[in-house]
């Protein structure tokens, strides 16, 4: 048996202790619900809109891009506000959870129940603030429909959105040890917008069930457009995962054709991937960062073995990087590529995103080079073959930290895919 290391006793603890706390704000948010709400008056509309937003976690999520994922459960929530009020959406959001038909573990599905369900009377409760009305019924006119219906649904779903954001990047950080600041960024950065457009298309369902009398048809005509955006993006799903296995057997070539790299290419495009979200570089940057970190090295499969020279291998990165350049989705990355292996030729100066993947492939291959260095003195090394520069400064202080996080090792790290 062995003894277990200081890192490892406060995830042990910390992250149960969380779970309780979060399944003790939901519990408290009940109650206040109860109190100021009472309990939904219309029990067909909360079991029917439990039953639907139980059907929508019962489908397949679909992601966009590796990072957003596509899925019709907010806009029920969302819907249900107006509908069954703050506590029956706090029920709504709990069935989904509970009824989810995904294999999880205990206090993991425990986790989401608590954090689906206060996250919803969250909503509620700010839609409630904001002007809101729990009386659809009684308003007449577009004008009042959007000043008490509209605009508060587009606040309850921003602050559903942030407190989803928040009790899910807690957890994160406690057990990947993964930063706040930097897990929430990237949450709301890569959903915001399919967020937004949820709340717009629950104020559609709202003004269908209840002025509109369609009641639960409502939920069904509304989801209609979102089930065809839905199989075009399983479409594409399929394409991007085709392009993964693809960068995947193009890594395999490399790391067969230098043994001693294995690995290598991915811990590099997870801390180049790392340094980037943490620089503030876009979606899109990231994604190229990432993949020319993980194809850096493809020039390798190029260059016969025992020929390696420093001109022979710069030529050979070139011709790697214009390899890829005839595909459009790899094109911003062999960009990266080509101004990284003109630079290493040259000495010319490097953009952020190119400096960032040889920032973490020197890195890499100082740290588990034959001298076997420390994570700070391989960052030693990397700092003394660059300029005392600001950009230089903010990038090597993004890799310290990166690798701070991380040991350096690339294990546990979070990618964008």
């Amino acid at each position: 048996m062995t003894p277990e290391t200081p890192a490892s006793l406060p995830a042990r603890y910390t992250t149960p202790t969380y779970i309780g706390v979060v399944v003790l704000v939901a519990l408290g948010l009940g109650c206040y619900s109860y109190l100021r709400y009472g309990w939904p008056a219309d029990w067909v509309a909360l079991v029917v809109l439990a039953f639907l937003g139980a059907l929508t976690w019962w489908l397949p999520s679909t992601s966009s891009d590796g990072r957003i994922h596509f899925t019709a459960d907010n806009v029920v929530v969302l819907a249900a506000i107006p509908i069954v009020g703050p506590l029956g959406a706090g029920v709504v959001g709990l069935a989904m959870a509970v009824l989810t038909r995904r294999r999880i573990a205990l206090h993991r599905r425990l986790f989401n129940v608590a954090m689906a369900s206060a996250s919803a009377m969250v909503g509620g409760i700010a839609y409630d603030l904001a002007g809101g009305s729990l009386a659809v019924d009684e308003l007449h006119g577009a004008l009042q429909l959007v000043l008490h219906v509209g605009l508060p649904i587009v606040v309850a779903d921003a602050v559903n959105l942030l407190a989803n954001a928040v009790l899910v990047a807690g957890v994160i950080r406690l057990t990947a040890g993964v930063p706040l600041q930097l897990q929430l960024v990237d949450m709301l950065t890569s959903s915001g917008l399919t967020q937004f457009a949820y709340g717009i298309i629950a104020f559609l369902v709202v003004i269908m069930w209840l002025p509109g009398e369609l009641g639960p048809v409502a939920v069904l005509v509304a989801l209609a457009p979102l089930a065809g955006a839905r199989w075009a993006l399983l479409q594409y799903g399929e394409e991007r995962d085709a392009r993964e296995r693809a960068l995947g057997a193009l890594v395999t070539a490399i790391e067969t054709r230098a043994p001693v790299l294995e690995g290598h290419s991915g811990r590099v495009s997870t801390m180049a991937a790392l340094m980037a979200q943490e620089l503030g570089l876009g979606p899109k940057e990231v994604a190229d960062v990432r993949t020319a970190g993980l194809l850096h090295d493809l020039g390798r499969v190029v260059v016969a073995p025992g020929q390696e020279g420093v001109d022979q291998a710069g030529g050979a990165a070139l011709r790697g990087a214009a390899m890829l350049q005839s595909l459009p989705f790899l094109a911003g990355a062999s960009s990266v590529m080509e101004e990284v292996a003109r630079a290493e030729a040259s000495g010319a100066e490097l953009s952020l995103a190119a400096d960032i993947v040889r920032a973490a492939d020197e890195f890499d291959l100082i740290l588990h080079g034959e001298d076997r260095v420390s994570p700070s003195a391989a960052i030693a090394r990397v700092r003394e073959r660059r300029p005392a520069t600001a950009e230089a400064d903010r990038m090597l202080a993004a890799l310290a930290r990166v690798a701070r996080l991380h040991d350096g090792s690339g294990e546990g790290m979070v990618t964008t895919s």
